[in-house]
């Protein structure tokens, strides 16, 4: 279970590296655990598969969807060996559990989008549009455009989607993804730029991508510390961090 701000993503998670290639100039990861040798070296948890099953099975058929993953990326380029990923969405549907993947490995992610399930949902971090802002502040994530593939190709696979758009660092690319993606995608978490200054006019950002969402009819959930800044804006969050197993099934019924 997260503590903190992580809770508002997901109640839930697994963690099963330890570490992360993508290099992204902003993550909290290193600082909060202390870990010097984050972005050069990743190795598998310790008894990580044993240790999963054992939780696994004291929560069989919640409807409590477990996040892969906050503190590492579930499709680091380490998983092109290991597969372990594979692996932990195994063992989740075993023992029925929903899940939510948050990646910025782009199409690395698609190879497991057969294991999917009704209530299992596929999400990517979107920061720029522009590649060589990406690859300045994100050097080894995936690049924009392959992220957005994978969106499309969940969404035409027929599995939920959902944008974490967090940090946001250029707001007009921002607003830019919410246009050019929300065909393909399901919900839009929004947050803000943390643990730095900017210059962004958080409020004008926060009624500007609610607008954008209502326009185009998509889900939203603004975080609460974007929130903090839209006093006098009314929004409605869309909070996904569980499944309506009854409402799904009357849905495939009907």
């Amino acid at each position: 279970r997260p503590k903190g701000r992580a809770l508002e993503y997901a109640f839930l998670a697994v963690n099963h590296y330890k570490g992360c290639r993508h290099g992204c100039e902003y993550c909290y990861v290193p600082d909060v655990t202390h870990n010097q040798e984050f972005f050069k070296k990743q190795s598998i948890k310790e008894n990580i598969i044993d240790s999963l099953r054992s939780d696994a099975a004291k929560i069989s058929g919640t409807s409590v969807r477990v996040l892969l993953c906050f503190s590492c990326d579930p499709y680091q380029p380490l998983d092109e060996a290991t597969k372990l990923t594979r692996h932990v969405i195994k063992i989740l549907r075993e023992f029925d559990i929903p899940f939510q993947v948050l990646t910025k490995g782009g199409k690395r992610a698609v190879r497991d989008f057969d294991l999917y399930g009704p209530y299992d949902a596929f999400g990517t971090t979107l920061t720029f549009l522009n590649d060589n802002d990406s690859t300045k502040h994100e050097p080894h994530a995936a690049l924009p455009g392959q992220r957005i593939a994978a969106i499309i190709a969940a969404k035409q696979t027929g599995i939920e989607t959902w944008v974490s758009l967090e940090p946001v660092i250029d707001e007009k690319q921002t607003l830019e993804i919410i246009r050019q993606t929300h065909e393909y995608v399901d919900l839009f978490r929004v947050g803000r730029l943390n643990h730095r200054d900017s210059a962004i006019n958080w409020k004008r950002f926060g009624a500007k991508a609610i607008e954008l969402c209502r326009n185009f009819r998509t889900d939203y959930y603004i975080k609460k510390d974007l929130a903090a800044c839209l006093d006098g804006i009314a929004f409605s969050n869309t909070d996904k961090r569980k499944v309506n197993r009854r409402q799904q099934t009357k849905n495939t019924l009907f």
